[in-house]
């Protein structure tokens, strides 16, 4: 069986299937990727992108020389070039381990008109990375924890890496908790959301993912525990839009 055979057998997957599985989908969507975040999110979660460079932005010291922002599972680089953009003086690195992903983000980066060199992009994997302990300032994952095979070992190893006093940031899908909306909302991701991706660029089964494992992730409560008992704290979470996205902050 293939990675994409069966998307509604995720839970079952070991880490090792869900590692080669996720992998197989952002091969394969990278292209309209960029795309179908603005159609199937109605643009929000370019919002929700730019809440969190703010909050990178103003947790950083004003006094901080040329600090190491990493942004794991950068996909296609919005995050990491936004960070460029407003972190100037920073040293921004986006990782990824699908090759594909970072071919669009490396474009985009040459694509504009005034390409920072304080901007990289590398591939690697989200739970070994090629960071030193206590090396970086700030780390960012926006919508990729729940793509990872062991959300736990992720979060150790993104404690590993930061700087005592240094910043965290998560930006992730969730389902809302009122009744009503949670009910609207999976009606929409189960459904809806994977037929526009048919019909748009025929990956129905790839975007079928983005439910299934938002149905299996933390709520905010639980990756709130979770990041303390990895070793984070001043833990805060903010949510957006009725509860389906959420911004979770924290101190190593």
């Amino acid at each position: 069986m293939s990675p994409s055979d069966n998307l509604t057998k995720t839970k079952a997957k070991t880490p090792e299937q869900k590692r080669a599985f996720v992998h197989d989908v952002f091969e394969t969507i990278s292209d309209d990727y960029d795309r179908m975040n603005d159609i199937e999110s109605f643009r929000l979660h370019r919002g929700w992108k730019k809440a969190l460079v703010k909050q990178v932005v103003a947790a950083l010291p004003v006094d901080a020389k040329s600090p190491l922002v990493l942004d794991v599972a950068c996909g296609t680089g919005d995050i990491s070039l936004a960070l460029g953009q407003a972190l100037p003086d920073a040293q921004v690195v986006g990782l990824d381990f699908s090759n594909n992903m970072l071919a669009v983000a490396r474009r985009r980066l040459t694509g504009l008109p005034n390409p920072s060199p304080s901007i990289d992009f590398i591939w690697g994997d989200a739970l070994s990375l090629p960071f030193a302990d206590n090396s970086v300032d700030a780390l960012t994952i926006s919508f990729g924890l729940r793509n990872l095979p062991d959300f736990e070992a992720a979060l150790k190893e993104f404690a590993r890496v930061i700087k005592p006093g240094g910043s965290f940031f998560c930006l992730e899908a969730s389902y809302p908790s009122l009744p009503v909306i949670k009910h609207l909302f999976r009606l929409y991701f189960r459904y809806l959301m994977p037929l526009i991706a048919a019909l748009m660029v025929g990956h129905r089964q790839q975007y079928q993912w983005l439910n299934d494992s938002t149905e299996v992730f933390l709520s905010k409560s639980e990756l709130s525990s979770l990041m303390q008992g990895c070793g984070f704290h001043n833990v805060k979470a903010r949510s957006f839009f009725f509860g389906v996205a959420a911004l979770h902050q924290a101190k190593a």
